[in-house]
């Protein structure tokens, strides 16, 4: 079968089912933005994984980033996201949870082009979802310089479904967090987590995505257990890509 191009399109949507989006997943900045282009690929209609081709000049356009440093960098970061795997809870109290690997094909011909397919058991979380998935248009991503800003991103994106004007809150546990968010090992200490991986992620996200958080930490006993997000539309950020599009 013939490999697709890939297209170049910030408006179009990642969509992912909410048990992937709330799984354990670590990666770095740079295969987390590949890896959710690849995912942008799926339409709808699809009954099946394609496999995609990209240049590797024009993705680092599309990234925003030197296509030297790409071209230095594209072997590891495809290889790393072959060993890339997710981990999510399931229905099935004698399976509850399952892990499996994101991609399972990356090569490149030696002219300049990648090709790339995401896994087959992916499938299921990416494919013909007509309930329970959470979805975003690239763009309001593309431009953080956190894997973390992603990741709180999409889970309050999985669990808010807000219309423009609503708002809303949503409590997570800080334990919870750190584990979904592979921080457990990586800042032991709740006042490192909280200004290294929380902080950072909220403030890109107001300043670069289409939403606006807030939060406030509570305690049991003398300690802090709990976040509480506020979430509510950027209508600066709103109004800035409207005009930008005329």
């Amino acid at each position: 079968m013939e490999n697709k191009l890939i297209v170049y399109d910030k408006k179009y949507y990642t969509v992912m089912a909410n048990n992937i989006v709330k799984g354990k997943q670590e990666m770095t900045l740079s295969e987390a933005r590949l890896l959710r282009l690849l995912i942008t690929q799926v339409a709808k209609e699809h009954k099946d994984l394609k496999t995609y081709t990209c240049r590797i000049q024009d993705l680092a356009k599309f990234l925003g980033i030197d296509a030297k440093n790409l071209y230095r960098d594209v072997k590891l970061i495809c290889k790393n996201l072959l060993k890339r795997i997710v981990s999510v809870e399931t229905d099935n109290p004698k399976e509850p949870w399952k892990s499996f690997q994101w991609i399972q094909l990356a090569s490149y011909d030696g002219n300049g082009n990648i090709t790339l397919k995401l896994s087959e058991q992916i499938a299921p979380y990416v494919l013909e979802l007509n309930a329970w998935f959470t979805q975003y248009k690239l763009e309001n991503i593309l431009e953080f310089n956190s894997f973390y800003a992603i990741r709180i991103y999409e889970i309050l994106k999985c669990d808010n479904g807000i219309t423009r004007d609503e708002q809303g809150e949503f409590s997570y546990e800080l334990d919870y967090l750190r584990e979904i968010l592979c921080c457990v090992e990586k800042y032991k200490y709740m006042h490192d987590f909280i200004n290294k991986v929380i902080d950072t992620g909220v403030r890109e996200i107001n300043e670069k995505s289409d939403i606006l958080v807030s939060y406030e930490l509570k305690k049991t006993s003398r300690k802090f257990t709990d976040i509480i997000f506020s979430v509510s539309i950027n209508g600066k950020n709103f109004i800035k890509r409207k005009n930008e599009n005329m």
